[in-house]
């Protein structure tokens, strides 16, 4: 199974706050996250809401060195970042992560709603550095929602960023070059225009052909999906997608382990997967709904390691006191099943967390190897925990299940950031 695409960040005011261990020398193209390039997945945190340093409502990404203690922080006014002034308010509202040049440490992409193309922070042996390149669009409005993804579309092993907006797509390629300067470098693009929405991208190879596909899907326009297949020469032109409407929320994963990705997508109060096929994405298949409340965020990995991608379902509105809750649905051969399902809230033994209204507890949710055991680990953000500052849970895999035993807990304030809601934004 394909890698879940993720997140963002990062900078360059480390405080190491524990023993750290020597990263890894680096082998090979690095996996999405690892920064170091130490073999550990690094805990990307998206923090529009939050600021640093008296830089009041600008925006940051936090990153946690998985297997650490370690923290950085990536803001406008990085080192490195002060050459590019296309930055404003709402900084890292979206991240993805890719090993771009290929040189054993993966990189970080991160843009807001007031720019017009892309930031790239490269990684190194200790981490995110100060080399970036900044990937310009052809769009100038602002503000606009943007949303990034990463993909090998046309399968010539180069990892490739989708950037989009309202009603374009920008699509990046050979973002390795030029990368051994040090000022920003800027990169060629392909741009697609499209009726008036509010993309958001997907990334998955649905026909199994080894290509990544794209899926578009609208907040917007409820009656707007496209699928965007790979080819040789890269994306082909959008095609509507059947039965699918009123997408709110998406992931890709392999639930029943054929091979092929396969999408999970929320509409209203309701959770569909369409599974893939040589063609594209199946009719849908309604999961059985086992707790009450809209879903909201929705995250995919192996964690039993049976071969099958599981999904992790937020329901930040309700569980006990409505404080909020996750569902854990496991993957089986016919996709996702609610048989065995495991239910995660804040009075749940070892999590130490007093469940109270509002506090949001499952607001975002990701499933990814922190530890660096090849064992998904689960990230619980909790975005009205202590009066809307918020907090994030990080739970360790052990022996193919989700443990709250040794959970670890981190504040705003465990970053040296202040601000609100922490813990809203865990995606790409």
């Amino acid at each position: 199974m394909r890698p879940t695409p993720f997140l963002l960040t990062a900078a360059l005011t480390a405080t190491a706050l524990g023993a750290l261990s020597s990263p890894a020398s680096a082998k090979g193209p690095a996996k999405p996250h690892d920064f170091d390039g130490d073999g550990r997945t690094d805990l990307v945190i998206n923090a529009p809401e939050l600021d640093q340093r008296g830089h009041h409502d600008t925006g940051v990404v936090a990153l946690l060195y998985g297997g650490t203690n370690r923290k950085q922080v990536l803001t406008q006014h990085s080192p490195g970042m002060g050459s590019i002034p296309e930055h404003g308010v709402g900084f890292g509202e979206a991240t993805a992560s890719a090993d771009f040049d290929r040189d054993g440490y993966a990189d970080l992409a991160v843009t807001g709603p007031n720019e017009h193309g892309a930031t790239i922070v490269y990684g190194s042996a200790k981490g995110l550095s100060k080399r970036v390149a900044f990937l310009e669009t052809d769009e100038r409005r602002g503000p606009l929602h943007r949303r990034l993804a990463v993909g090998d579309f046309d399968r010539d092993g180069r990892p490739d960023l989708v950037l989009t907006s309202t009603t374009k797509y920008w699509v990046f390629s050979r973002v390795d070059k030029g990368t051994d300067v040090a000022k920003p470098a800027r990169f060629a693009f392909k741009s697609y225009e499209i009726e008036l929405n509010d993309l958001r991208p997907f990334v998955g190879d649905f026909t199994g052909d080894g290509k990544d596909d794209l899926f578009l899907a609208s907040s917007m326009n409820p009656n707007f999906t496209r699928l965007v297949k790979g080819s040789a020469s890269g994306l082909t032109a959008p095609v509507a997608v059947p039965e699918l409407r009123q997408v709110r929320a998406a992931v890709v994963g392999d639930f029943n382990g054929d091979g092929r990705d396969d999408l999970v997508t929320r509409r209203a109060s309701k959770i569909y997967v369409r599974q893939g096929t040589g063609s594209g994405l199946g009719g849908p298949k309604l999961v059985k709904k086992i707790s009450s409340g809209d879903p909201a965020p929705l995250a995919a990995a192996d964690v039993n390691r049976d071969g099958r991608d599981d999904l992790a379902v937020g329901f930040p509105g309700s569980g006990p006191r409505k404080s909020g809750q996750v569902v854990l649905i496991y993957g089986s051969a016919s996709g996702p099943t609610t048989k065995k399902a495991r239910i995660l809230h804040q009075g749940t033994k070892g999590l130490k967390a007093g469940a109270e209204k509002g506090d949001a507890f499952g607001s975002a949710v990701r499933l990814l190897d922190v530890a660096g055991d090849r064992r998904p680990d689960l990230v619980i953000g909790s975005s009205g925990e202590n009066k809307g500052a918020g907090r994030l849970y990080v739970l360790t895999n052990r022996n193919r299940a989700v443990s709250a035993k040794g959970v670890r807990q981190y504040s705003a304030g465990s970053f040296g950031l202040k601000g609100r809601h922490l813990g809203s934004h865990l995606f790409p």
